[in-house]
């Protein structure tokens, strides 16, 4: 007689080898998580070439230049943003100096917003009551400024903004022509006086991007206005 065979036993603890060896690559992650937070770049550095040597993987891979060896570190100064902001606080300083000596300058604001420089233009000075024909101190003021601009490794951006009080003249239809019209009118001064077109280009925002209250005379007169955007470009997108 044959003897029966019992059926095999089903091991249910086979799971636990792929939880030990998630748990495993847990821990190891924050280990680098620990690393990559620590000031000291180059011991960071060392750990995580270590690491990418055992494991067989790169860690943290990025695009462009790496941490490791021949990379650039966050102490490196040669980087586009530390560049960048050289370039705008040179131009700052000059602009400051220039507005000392020449009043063609004046009531023009000069303002450093992280990796930009807003020149900001009052209505007043440069435009009429709803209307996007330029002043002549447009004109005076941008022959003095462009070549500033134009000899310099950056990019222009020329915004216009209003109030946000509805338009009252029958030649624009809203407050976002008004302020395309105004910011394109101060595009045709600067383009005039050399500026780059590539280099340059225009927004109109009507009243959604106040500075000011808009509930007072003095607030809407502040948010009527044209900024120039100043940003410094890197040497690979500077156009040949």
């Amino acid at each position: 007689m044959r003897k029966k065979k019992h059926p095999e036993h089903v091991n249910h603890e086979r799971w636990l080898v792929s939880y030990a060896d998630f748990i495993t690559l847990l821990f190891a992650f924050f280990v680098v998580m620990f690393a990559v937070s620590q000031v000291d770049s180059k011991k960071m550095g060392r750990f995580t070439e270590a690491f990418s040597k055992a494991v067989g993987i790169d860690v943290f891979p990025m695009h462009g230049e790496s941490l490791l060896a021949g990379g650039r570190t966050p102490d490196d100064t040669s980087g586009p943003s530390v560049q960048g902001t050289s370039a705008l606080e040179d131009l700052r300083t000059t602009l400051a100096k220039m507005a000392e000596d020449n009043d063609a300058l004046q009531g023009l604001q000069v303002i450093k917003m992280r990796q930009e420089l807003v020149l900001r233009l009052p209505e007043g000075v440069f435009f009429d009551s709803g209307d996007a024909r330029v002043k002549e101190a447009t004109n005076r003021m941008f022959k003095v400024l462009t070549p500033e601009l134009k000899n310099r490794r950056l990019e222009v951006r020329i915004e216009g903004h209003t109030d946000n009080r509805p338009i009252a003249s029958g030649r624009y239809r809203s407050n976002w022509e008004l302020s395309t019209a105004r910011a394109g009118a101060v595009m045709v001064v600067v383009l005039a006086e050399g500026m780059a077109p590539e280099r340059t280009s225009i927004a109109g925002y009507a009243e959604y991007r106040p500075i000011a209250d808009n509930a007072t005379e003095e607030g809407r007169k502040q948010n009527r206005r044209v900024d120039i955007v100043v940003t410094a470009l890197t040497e690979t997108e500077v156009q040949p």
